[in-house]
């Protein structure tokens, strides 16, 4: 299901959602506690689980004692939209712009722009 108005999520709660994405898209809240990797306190995990079910990114449903919340939004459309809204945002959609700013940074190696080179031609006969 793809939520058209999503948003961009805060780091925390990004934190939460890609626990659920892991974990096969349903889990319980001890399970995203734990596979987080970092300490949180059972209340605040509870308040972004509420604050995800609010904003239509996660549903919840009571198996005995446990709460088990499931992604309705997959990680596949979030990442979609997420990257079209930075490079939007802060590449002016272009990305060229965007590659340079990873390269001159440091953070595109040079087999990792082979990569690209290589994905970009395969999309360029595909959409021939």
């Amino acid at each position: 299901m793809e939520n058209k108005n999503m948003g961009r999520l805060p780091e925390s709660e990004l934190d939460v959602m890609l626990a659920v994405w892991r974990s096969g898209g349903e889990t319980s809240a001890p399970e995203i506690g734990a596979t987080l990797g970092r300490p949180l306190t059972a209340s605040a995990l509870h308040s972004y689980l509420k604050r995800l079910e609010e904003r239509g990114f996660l549903s919840c449903r009571k198996e005995g004692k446990v709460n088990v919340y499931t992604a309705l939004v997959s990680e596949r459309d979030y990442r979609r939209a997420e990257g079209g809204t930075v490079l939007e945002k802060l590449y002016d959609g272009s990305l060229k712009s965007f590659a340079a700013a990873l390269w001159d940074g440091g953070k595109l190696t040079a087999q990792e722009a082979a990569e690209l080179r290589d994905y970009l031609d395969e999309l360029t006969k595909e959409g021939s």
